[in-house]
């Protein structure tokens, strides 16, 4: 170490003197321009981090990453003014003065380029970079246009857009980041009010340009879109798994205004027969008031919610959590407001003094200072008490923040400064106090808005108030695989669309279709309108939807497992058809996989009786019936009423359960594994912990069954390995019924490890089942001709 100190040393001194403008000491580069200095840093082998500061502007602060510490490089000078910072996989070519930097893939050449270095004028910061032609931006967060962003300017501010439909530009959740089709992403890690113009105002230049804040960028390298999203979520964290309650049905509605009401219709519900995992209790727990009323009280109305510990564990008893919604906003009205005020903990005025917001639609506010450590500590004990009355999972809305004048202060900067990490820094509180107070259980959060890196604090993202109507359902898609490219994974919608429009039966069940197949199933929405609970519909369009609540049941185990496969790569659930077949175009935006398995093609106009899917290279089993696909492009698939079109890969393993009434009741004793015949070797894993325990690498407890499939010209052979060390309480014995799908011929024997074991053969379905008990390592094998 002292060795390497003294050659640091050396190093730095060497290279910081003589004409020489720059310094290489631990690991980073330093030029010391006219106009301020930028050091540049690898913190992986992929990722490289750029900062600039001078008298006013800083680059310091740390908002997305969990990457800080430089790695090891080795810096070459070329010329008396250019030198290049190398690691294993990338050279960044460094021009001195004027400084600007270019990043090279040491395999495919060059990936980005700055035009210059950072500029500014009176109002602004700004980053200008070449971009290549024919090259494609995906990311930037929640917008309801096509995934591809290049061609706009875009407004990167968190902004609430009621009833929005198709064709929103800016919405509640926005991030300064971007994955290119030349294989690398770029992130400016700068909550500040920016735009990012992406070829619009010259069709050869990405520019960034911020109202101030924090000036430091990273370039991300790979050489696919999943590679991509493994090293962006190494350097922005990945999110933990979420309590697998979660991946079930969520009763949720705008909103339950008493105590009794939410009882009489979650009861309703139970008795139909549909499956709950959790209740969600809107605004009216604290108040009946909406205008004008008591936002930020955090406290049970007991006049309309009077025994509220007995309601929670009644709910509990059968299976189903409560969830409670809250806001960054605190009223005049609220009990809460003249405390927070007296003890400067919202956020205030050029003069030091709380400044409210006189036309907040919920009544003249403050807004919680989150920056601040005593507005951390107050409201952190806020929520433990409400832990402490059995509450499982929060909702925090209006969190971009709704409403943040310009004249706002907050102890880091003012309101358009720091707009962005408000959401950020609010999870990032709750998620740590939970940690802190209640390590044993994973931590559930839905919030609106936030920032790049807020996933790794568990924050689960929602899509805003979304229109009741078709446009509001067709902006769906777009904004649930663009988030997921910027690392949000768990983005989902007001299933069933959230304000404005009439009740519509048709609309509502092809949304709870496409709901169904994605991370959160959660149908909500303003209750004087129409129904968000499907008990609550007339018998035919209950006969129509309640498909797709026992479908997100049947299909736990495979959900469950693109949750864990998350968590591990940072692949988003839903993925865009090119992120899984790079060959396939990005302009098909009407459908996506769900993992690597699902083809989704949700129905988004009312009427439809065909759709034109395309159907990448291979064979494609359709879901509903088992019919296959040969053909490679688009072909027309009927549609019916009963379901939207999803067709599965050839090769895929598809574990799913029997019907279950919520998630405490799934034990993993017996899955069902459906294999979809391919001719070529495929294989797949299924996850399994019990849902609960937060998972700590080292004291991690699970189980990985890994399936892998070897087709031949006579016989198919499975090989199916248990690992990982159990888990307490869950039973390592378990029954597998397998299904294979599209074998031909006839089957003349099924072997487990040597031993015949029973099997039924329909040759009308071309279905082979078959069960077993696995052991460490089962070997099956089909003999047929």
């Amino acid at each position: 170490m002292r060795n390497l100190l003294f050659l640091s040393t050396v190093i730095f001194l060497l290279q910081s003197c003589g004409s020489k403008n720059y310094q290489f000491i631990d690991n980073t580069v330093t030029i010391n321009s006219e106009g301020g200095s930028y050091q540049i840093a690898a913190l992986s082998e992929n990722i490289i981090k750029v900062t600039y500061s001078d008298s006013i502007t800083y680059g310091d602060r740390n908002y997305s990453p969990v990457l800080t510490t430089p790695v090891q490089v080795t810096v070459t000078d070329t010329d008396q003014n250019n030198l290049v910072l190398s690691t294993q996989n990338v050279d960044v070519k460094i021009q001195i003065d004027p400084p600007a930097f270019s990043f090279w893939d040491k395999s495919t050449g060059l990936k980005l380029g700055e035009e210059e270095g950072y500029s500014r004028d009176s109002t602004t910061t700004k980053l200008r970079f070449n971009i290549q032609d024919n090259e494609a931006f995906y990311g930037t967060g929640a917008r309801a246009i096509d995934m591809n962003r290049r061609g706009q300017n875009l407004l990167i501010y968190n902004k609430p857009h009621y009833g929005y439909q198709n064709g929103a530009d800016a919405l509640n959740y926005t991030i300064p980041h971007v994955m290119s089709s030349s294989k690398y992403m770029l992130l400016v890690d700068n909550p500040a009010k920016a735009n990012m113009d992406l070829g619009k105002t010259q069709s050869d230049i990405l520019e960034y340009s911020s109202e101030g804040g924090n000036m430091a960028y990273y370039f991300i390298n790979g050489q696919s879109y999943k590679e991509l999203m493994n090293n962006y979520t190494n350097l922005t964290g990945k999110q933990p798994l979420v309590p697998i309650w979660a991946m079930g049905h969520l009763q949720s509605r705008f909103g339950y205004r008493s105590q009794a009401e939410a009882e009489e219709i979650l009861q309703k519900a139970l008795d139909a027969g549909y499956p709950v995992d959790a209740i969600i209790l809107d605004i009216y727990w604290f108040g009946p008031e909406l205008e004008d009323g008591q936002m930020g009280r955090l406290d049970w109305d007991l006049d309309k919610w009077p025994e509220p510990k007995k309601m929670i564990s009644d709910f509990a008893e059968k299976g189903v959590k409560t969830i409670t919604v809250s806001e960054p906003f605190f009223t005049k009205k609220s009990s809460n407001f003249q405390y927070l005020s007296d003890n400067k903990l919202l956020a205030l005025n050029k003069e030091g003094n709380t400044m409210t917001i006189p036309n907040f639609y919920f009544g003249e506010a403050g807004l919680l200072d989150i920056f601040k450590p005593e507005a951390k500590d107050w409201l952190w004990n806020e929520y433990k008490k409400q832990k402490e009355y059995g509450i499982a999972g929060w909702w925090v809305d209006l969190g971009e923040p709704e409403m943040h004048p310009q004249g706002m202060m907050h102890i880091n900067g003012s309101a358009d400064e720091v707009h962005g990490a408000v959401g950020h820094e609010w999870t990032k509180t709750m998620f740590e106090g939970y940690a802190r107070e209640f390590p044993k259980e994973r931590f559930f959060k839905l919030g609106r808005a936030g920032f790049a890196g807020s996933h790794r604090y568990g924050l689960i993202p929602w899509s805003g108030d979304v229109g009741r109507s078709w446009s509001g359902l067709q902006a769906q898609p777009s904004i649930l695989l663009s988030m997921g490219i910027s690392g949000l994974g768990y983005m989902h919608s007001d299933a069933g669309g959230f304000s404005m429009g009439e009740q519509n039966a048709e609309l509502y069940i092809r949304w709870m279709q496409y709901a169904a197949f994605t991370a959160i199933f959660r149908p909500h929405g303003d209750a004087n309108a129409a129904p968000s609970e499907p008990v609550l519909w007339d018998e035919k369009t209950q006969e129509l939807v309640r498909p797709s609540v026992e479908l997100r049941y049947k299909l736990l185990p495979y959900n469950y497992t693109l949750a864990w496969k998350n968590n591990s790569t940072g692949v988003p659930l839903a993925r865009p058809m090119f992120m899984e077949f790079e060959n396939v175009s990005d302009t098909i935006e009407s459908q996506y996989m769900w993992g690597e398995s699902f083809l989704v093609a949700p129905i988004m106009n009312p009427g439809v009786s065909s759709k034109n899917v395309y159907f990448p290279s291979g064979n494609w089993y359709n879901y509903w019936d088992n019919s296959k696909v040969t053909s490679t492009g688009y072909e027309e698939v009927t549609v019916t009423m009963q379901n939207i079109p999803v067709f599965v890969k050839e090769g895929s393993f598809i574990p799913s359960i029997q019907p279950i009434q919520n998630t405490e009741e799934y034990d993993a004793e017996e899955i069902d594994v459906t294999y979809y015949l391919s001719s070529t070797l495929s294989s797949d894993k299924l996850y399994i912990d019990d849902g609960i325990t937060p998972q700590i690498p080292a004291q991690a407890e699970f189980q990985l069954l890994e399936f892998d499939a070897k087709p031949e010209q006579d016989n198919l052979m499975f090989m199916v390995k248990t690992l990982g060390p159990g888990i307490d309480g869950i039973t390592s014995d378990r029954t597998l019924n397998f299904t294979v799908v599209g074998l031909n011929g006839k089957i003349k024997s099924v072997t487990h490890n040597n031993t015949d074991i029973e099997f039924k053969w329909d040759e009308s379905t071309n279905l082979l089942k078959f069960e077993f008990n696995p052991e460490s390592q089962s070997i099956i094998k089909i003999e047929y001709n």
